[in-house]
């Protein structure tokens, strides 16, 4: 029930972060940290333990390891009380070195995890540690703010890049190449070859892009190149595979196919110089949420129900999820055509889902 908790709760940070800046005065890096910090991040950590065991065939994790979300949280709300005021920006190297100790006893248990696995991983778990060292490394940087002055600007955009196409884009690519044929309930026989492939020349885009927006701007476009390939041959291989699944008006597929779609737009515009949130919060982050919460909420709920149950549910869940996507896909697209409120068609389908899940709560 934590993971149904976590995920509910970043849905709704989302829409507060969408919604509520026009409404409450406050600091742009408030509503980001509310969603990425102490909502995204906390989120993952505990997606990640429940993957873990799956993705290495072990038991589930050690009640000390299982508390590192917590910790992920913590630093969080740390981060948050400093962007609203009440703590010195001093604080930040705090929160940051909470967070940055939390990332490194998870790659720690990982790698652990991974060595006594019982036959060889699941390529999935190598993209795993390739994003929270990503999320280490963006958290070194922010500690170091507070110390290096001088470097403000170049820290803070580092930090800010390596987390979104490091930390979040690897965790959730790899991801979705698992989590899209399940929706589709049909196997993609190449998805491992091609995360066994395809994970060096995303992790080496995220940290090109990174640095490139920090302070060494051809380095961006290498690392835009570089994701590309790696979005280019999972996109092709999921229209080969699954075109019906994605373009039917019900089901989870679209909404997890209309986040590929988005987390390229995203690196699209951060790329043309536009600010990388105003896409990826509503372009990106709430269709890859809005498609895992129609479709792993079932089984986080009842682990042990019969098959039937689920199934019924994930109908219930999934009911026009093709409209959520064309409206997400809106607001992905709508920032790159030179528009503004782009974000009102992805708060429609955030609202519009958050009641459907309100509903079929009451009655599960």
């Amino acid at each position: 029930m934590v993971l149904v908790a976590l995920l509910i709760a970043t849905l709704f940070a989302l829409f507060a972060g969408q919604s509520l800046p026009r409404v409450i005065a406050a600091a742009p890096a408030f509503w980001a940290h509310g969603v990425l910090a102490l909502g995204v991040m906390t989120l993952i950590t505990a997606a990640m333990q429940h993957f873990v065991p799956v993705l290495t065939r072990g038991r589930g994790p050690e009640r000390w390891i299982a508390r590192l979300p917590w910790l992920m949280a913590a630093a969080g709300a740390l981060a948050l009380l400093v962007f609203a005021d009440v703590l010195d920006f001093a604080w930040v190297g705090l929160a940051a070195t909470l967070g940055l100790g939390a990332a490194v006893l998870m790659i720690a248990w990982m790698l652990r995890r991974a060595r006594q696995a019982l036959g060889r991983p699941h390529p999935g778990l190598d993209w795993y540690v390739a994003a929270m060292a990503c999320l280490a490394l963006g958290l070194a940087a922010a500690a170091l703010l507070p110390l290096l002055p001088q470097w403000h600007a170049e820290l803070r955009l580092f930090h800010l890049h390596i987390n979104l196409y490091g930390f979040i884009g690897l965790t959730a690519v790899g991801t979705l190449q698992v989590l899209l044929p399940t929706a589709a309930d049909r196997p993609d026989p190449l998805a491992a070859a091609r995360l066994r492939f395809d994970l060096k020349w995303a992790l080496g885009g995220s940290l090109a892009l990174a640095i490139g927006q920090a302070c060494l701007p051809p380095l961006a476009w290498l690392g835009g190149a570089l994701w590309a390939w790696v979005l280019g041959r999972m996109g092709l291989a999921w229209w080969r595979l699954y075109r019906s699944q994605i373009l039917s008006w019900h089901g989870a597929t679209p909404l997890l196919a209309a986040a590929g779609a988005g987390f390229a737009c995203s690196l699209i515009a951060t790329l043309t110089g536009s600010a990388p949130l105003t896409l990826f919060l509503p372009g990106f982050l709430m269709p890859l949420l809005s498609g895992a919460a129609s479709q792993l909420l079932p089984v986080w709920i009842e682990p042990g129900r019969g098959s039937a149950w689920h199934g019924e549910a994930r109908q219930r869940l999934t009911h026009w999820n093709g409209v959520r996507a064309l409206l997400f896909l809106a607001a992905a697209l709508l920032p790159l055509l030179g528009y503004r409120c782009s974000g009102m068609p992805a708060l429609i389908a955030l609202v519009w889902l958050g009641f459907t899940l309100a509903l079929w709560l009451t009655r599960a």
